[in-house]
């Protein structure tokens, strides 16, 4: 990947996502706005947009104890934020969309999609991104201090769309299928512009390890392996494996999906 400054939201696959927005618009001058659907507490845009102040960011989220961190962090910065409802009324257009893991908790993914569709520019791009590690509990025998929080977050996952039938979807997480959600993707009039798999396992359990002076030369690192695996490794397999065929996403949590709108007549 080309050098310049990383910025992190956690792990690789948002590094390298916010990498290419912040190469677009270092080869592009003038604002550029990005809407940042599921923004929690405001990740690294503080740095961002302190770096680029020709951003406009736009941040949604539905939880108004996140929106409220999120407000206080950004403050003076070129930034809106809005939770709830608020976002119906907006009628801004994005260059581009951002979602980092925020798919896997959204129950009405049909309506999540066509919104992030109504707010996306005719040459703009969104960036799904979504992950799954909440749903690959592994119960640790020799770690019983760990047991309770795998055993909880097993019953939350069984009895998800239960409680969500019952109205209770702030705690709500299901995995998310591949055929399902680039069924999704299509009926909301937006295509596939390329995808791919990310978030090695291990890797990103030794990048917790690696001394934070040399955390940035790592990450590079991690995301030019991640980029090689997925130019000359990537094959399907002949039975789904946690919802997906591809060889890559068994051992990589993570996929993310370069959308734009559909072209007429595609």
């Amino acid at each position: 990947m080309e050098s310049g400054k990383l910025y992190w939201f956690g792990n690789c696959a948002k590094a390298k996502i916010i990498n290419e927005i912040v190469q677009y618009i270092q080869c592009h001058p003038g604002e550029v706005l990005v809407f940042d659907y599921g923004c929690g507490n405001g990740g690294d845009w503080p740095n961002i947009l302190a770096d680029y102040p020709q951003i406009t960011l736009i941040g949604y989220d539905p939880s108004e104890k996140s929106i409220q961190v999120a407000e206080s962090r950004l403050k003076g910065f070129n930034a809106e934020l809005f939770t709830g409802s608020q976002l119906n009324d907006q009628q801004f257009k994005a260059h581009f969309i951002i979602s980092f893991s925020v798919l896997e908790h959204v129950y009405d993914r049909r309506k999540y999609l066509q919104t992030a569709r109504t707010h996306l520019r005719d040459d703009g791009i969104f960036y799904l991104n979504y992950d799954d590690g909440h749903f690959r509990n592994y119960l640790d025998l020799n770690r019983p201090e760990l047991w309770r929080q795998s055993l909880r977050e097993w019953l939350n996952n069984i009895m998800a769309h239960t409680r969500a039938g019952l109205g209770n979807i702030s705690s709500f997480q299901a995995r998310v299928q591949r055929n399902k959600i680039d069924r999704l993707v299509e009926e909301a009039g937006l295509e596939v512009t390329s995808a791919y798999y990310s978030n090695l396992a291990n890797f990103k359990g030794l990048y917790k390890t690696i001394p934070s002076a040399d955390r940035e030369s790592f990450m590079r690192f991690w995301i030019d392996v991640e980029d090689k695996l997925n130019l000359l490794f990537l094959t399907e397999t002949a039975s789904a494996v946690f919802g997906d065929h591809a060889n890559l996403w068994q051992f990589m949590t993570s996929r993310t999906l370069v959308l734009k709108l559909k072209r007429i007549g595609a």
